[in-house]
């Protein structure tokens, strides 16, 4: 695979504190640097290509901004880094850091905000396996798409909270997630199955970006009476949250199994 280089190897790397101002860049949504870098750090990092002039802010028309450029990207990646972040373009799991990776290299990556660690459950939780993933940030600095880290279950409680209806998350014996809805004789559970390698898990709390199922919703109520529901996929999690919670709000009412189900 193609190895993502620095625009010059042999170029001096940024300090510790030009790091900590180039990072900051990196972070902010409009990739402008902080206020407040004394103006040499500032002249020397624009003559190594690290950073640009922003345009000017109506806001504030006379002061001066200066925006994170490639090149600046570029000097906060060293080779074994670089091509640990992009060796997700390649892996079986999507955003997972399969290939093997120096635990130095490893562990500022994870310091650094780059990658993070999850359970097969899209938890972090250290006393469980985990395994390392590409963050947003990582995505960001080696020029990747960027995803939805919202976990899933967030997107359904608010849903249900905007009909005023109250949810919780709940964990089964197996370590399995669910947006659980309980009320007199009801009690409906959902869920959204995530492919882990050998098998699937049940989920409400892995980050949307990870789930390609559509939420299931599984009711019981009175003495033995139960119904099922399926919603379409590839809407986006928040929007299928959103038609879920609709749907469950508007059987509610008038607990009609049929038109749930076919909704």
């Amino acid at each position: 695979m193609s190895t993502f280089l620095a625009a010059d190897p042999n170029a001096p790397a940024p300090t510790s504190r030009q790091r900590t101002w180039l990072f900051a860049a990196l972070r902010a949504d409009d990739g402008l640097l902080p206020l407040g870098v004394p103006l040499r750090s500032l002249n020397l990092m624009r003559e190594r290509g690290w950073l640009t002039s922003a345009p000017a802010s109506d806001a504030e028309p006379l002061q001066a901004r200066h925006e994170l450029t490639p090149e600046g990207r570029f000097a906060l990646l060293s080779v074994g880094k670089a091509d640990a972040l992009l060796s997700v373009l390649v892996s079986t799991e999507p955003g997972r850091i399969e290939k093997p990776v120096q635990q130095q290299i490893l562990d500022s990556l994870i310091r650094e905000g780059l990658a993070c660690r999850l359970t097969r459950r899209g938890e972090q939780d250290g006393d469980q396996e985990q395994f390392t993933y590409i963050t947003n940030l990582g995505r960001r600095l080696v020029a990747l798409p960027e995803v939805d880290d919202t976990p899933a279950g967030d997107y359904l409680v608010a849903a249900f909270a905007a009909k005023g209806i109250t949810v919780d998350v709940e964990s089964d014996s197996a370590g399995d997630t669910r947006v659980v809805y309980r009320l007199g004789d009801v009690e409906a559970r959902f869920f959204r199955e995530v492919w882990n390698p050998g098998h699937y898990t049940y989920s409400a709390r892995h980050p949307a970006w990870m789930h390609n199922m559509p939420w299931t919703a599984l009711i019981t109520y009175g003495a033995d009476e139960a119904v099922e529901k399926h919603l379409p996929n590839g809407l986006g999690v928040e929007e299928e949250s959103a038609r879920m919670a609709a749907a469950f709000t508007a059987w509610l009412t008038d607990r009609d199994d049929a038109a749930f189900a076919a909704a």
